[in-house]
């Protein structure tokens, strides 16, 4: 289960990245920044293909199903990114913002398959798992590019604020949505006489560490952000990203597990 939690979770990142990216202010970005996005998309999007692999013994007959087939198609539409924005180096042009969001687009079709596998398995309703699947993936990938965006007004000081100021509310918007529907899914849990699969007080620990850690902590940190970039101060902004990463990233990695364990969508 381990393997397969960390595949799901390097293809939300990659998938969260590519379609982030595909609608923030990437003109004022610089194509520098879009070329870290792309590789590191793209070493998400491989390593995600290669746990895949790994589980089905790198049988050609399971690499070439569907789920298989659309994230090599997602690591082909990334690698097509990064060549598309070497050649276009500072004429950033709408081409580079299609061929991310195309990559963004199967990377989510292929989420959509896995939560439905981890619907049937735990014989849960798949489509609430694939809505929360899909928007931890969002909240990955706002996190992710934002700190790294963050990390590039420390070397590139002539940057408008506005890029920043793009990515800190795709980052709000995707984690109030995210907050909401994960409170709203954890409700059975203490209003019906929920019996976990697990041990009782494993599967507490694990809820509060996505509940506080993930979501109440990471709230207080988000705040946080938007005064900062609200002030204009980046480097303050980027430390604050820098940190939201550790808490998301704990609080989606425990948002899998009650998934794959409990089929909770949260």
């Amino acid at each position: 289960m381990l393997s397969s939690m960390l595949m799901t979770f390097l293809v939300q990142c990659a998938a969260g990245c590519y379609l982030v990216i595909g609608i923030s202010d990437m003109r004022r970005s610089g194509w520098r920044y879009l070329r870290l996005m792309a590789i590191v998309a793209a070493a998400f999007a491989f390593g995600g293909l290669m746990l895949f692999g790994r589980e089905v013994s790198f049988d050609i007959a399971q690499v070439t199903t569907p789920t298989g087939g659309l994230l090599l198609l997602m690591l082909l539409a990334g690698l097509a990114w990064l060549f598309v924005n070497a050649a276009q180096q500072e004429k950033i042009a709408a081409s580079q913002r299609a061929v991310a969001l195309v990559a963004g687009l199967v990377g989510a079709a292929a989420l959509i398959t896995l939560a439905r596998d981890a619907g049937n398995a735990t014989s849960t309703g798949s489509i609430a798992l694939m809505v929360s699947t899909l928007l931890s993936a969002g909240l990955l990938g706002a996190c992710t590019c934002g700190m790294l965006l963050g990390h590039r007004y420390l070397t590139d000081t002539q940057m408008p604020i506005a890029p920043l100021r793009r990515l800190t509310q795709i980052y709000l918007t995707i984690f109030v949505v995210r907050v909401i529907w994960t409170l709203a899914n954890a409700l059975p849990v203490w209003m019906t006489d929920f019996q976990p699969t697990e041990s009782p007080l494993f599967f507490q620990l694990v809820l509060y560490t996505r509940l506080g850690v993930g979501l109440l902590v990471a709230a207080v940190f988000a705040y946080m952000i938007w005064d900062c970039v609200r002030r204009r101060a980046t480097q303050s902004a980027t430390a604050m990203f820098y940190l939201s990463m550790v808490l998301v990233f704990f609080g989606e990695l425990a948002a899998q597990f009650l998934m794959r364990t409990e089929g909770l969508a949260v």
